[in-house]
């Protein structure tokens, strides 16, 4: 596997754990995919930014709430990595699940190779209206 490939995975990894997050599962793989430290950072499709693990977990934890087994099927596609040594980023074009709305966002993940394993130090994701609206709906008992 080149570098590249284990960027990606990694990055993999993190959408995988979305899906499991929207589909009730729970945040596990999204907790293995980052990095647990205060100068993390995200950016969210409601346009909020996040500082540090502990404010990005509890956003997460907030959206697994609202999981359940019929609102996962969020795909990515077109991930590339580009890698500087320890640190590499990747760009993709992540579609929310049908129940979140279906909206299609560009993505950027940034990297840092820590022991040997890639962690995610940074997230952003274009706004997605629909998603918000979704997610409003769903915690209103919708």
């Amino acid at each position: 596997m080149t570098v590249e490939e284990e960027v990606c995975a990694a990055a993999t990894r993190f959408y995988d754990g979305i899906n499991e997050m929207a589909s009730g599962k729970g945040t596990g793989k999204i907790q293995e995919a980052w990095e647990h430290s205060d100068r993390v950072t995200g950016g969210h499709p409601s346009g909020e930014w996040s500082q540090g693990w502990d404010e990005i977990a509890v956003g997460f934890e907030l959206f697994a709430s609202l999981g359940r087994p019929e609102r996962g099927g969020a795909t990515v596609r077109s991930m590339k990595a580009y890698v500087y040594g320890d640190i590499a980023y990747t760009t993709c074009l992540f579609t929310a699940s049908p129940a979140f709305g279906g909206e299609t966002l560009a993505c950027t993940n940034v990297l840092r190779r820590v022991d040997g394993a890639w962690k995610i130090i940074h997230h952003h994701a274009d706004k997605a209206p629909l998603m918000g609206a979704a997610a409003g709906k769903f915690a209103s008992g919708g």
